[in-house]
């Protein structure tokens, strides 16, 4: 049976615990865990998918950045 949600995507969730992240700060955080450029595209995808299950909410704009919670 294939998990509900990646590692990639649980670990973006654990991120964004009733807190604003910025994909400024997701980036280098999961760059340092993965060891690996982690890029803007992974992030929007992995968000956008747990935005669909109603999991997140993203694209929040606050003061001209965009976050997600």
């Amino acid at each position: 049976m294939r998990p509900l949600l990646t590692d990639f995507e649980d670990r973006m969730l654990a991120l964004a615990e009733d807190e604003y992240v910025s994909f400024k700060v997701a980036r280098p955080v999961f760059g340092s865990f993965y060891e690996r450029n982690v890029s803007f595209k992974e992030i929007a995808q992995a968000t956008g998918r747990l935005s669909a299950l109603g999991l997140v909410k993203w694209r929040i704009l606050v003061a001209g950045r965009y976050y997600f919670r």
